[in-house]
């Protein structure tokens, strides 16, 4: 391996710094997090009664509803999304981008309104300013 072969190689793993800092400090740490909760008692003390709560019929209930409704989004996901890539995938780039865009489009709306109320609030003869 030559010299500049070796400099790529030690660039490319220096990129992944960040991105492993972030997936420690957001996916393993919380992870973590929820073990220790789940393996403790309020003293600290190791147990097993958190784990073991999950049989009572409240909880198991809670937890097969959160698993079923998980299912039905995979699936619809599924099915949306399937049958898109297979119409992306014959397109253009162009048309192909704009069926993107209009997949994505709702997704903004939460930030749009968000952003449209708030110039209301802030313009010069607006709620606030007014």
């Amino acid at each position: 391996m030559n010299r500049t072969t070796k400099t790529a190689a030690l660039g490319r793993s220096l990129l992944a710094g960040p991105y492993l800092l972030w997936m420690t400090g957001f996916i393993l740490i919380p992870l973590c997090l929820i073990l220790w909760y789940g393996l403790t008692d309020r003293d600290g003390a190791l147990t097993l009664a958190n784990v073991l709560a999950i049989a009572d019929p409240e909880h198991a209930k809670a937890l097969w509803l959160s698993l079923g409704l998980s299912l039905v989004s995979t699936l619809i996901c599924l099915v949306l999304a399937y049958p898109l890539a297979m119409i992306l995938r014959g397109k253009k780039a162009a048309a192909g981008g704009f069926i993107v865009f209009i997949f994505i489009l709702p997704m903004w709306m939460n930030f749009l309104l968000r952003t449209l109320a708030w110039q209301t609030l802030l313009e010069k003869n607006g709620v606030i300013n007014g």
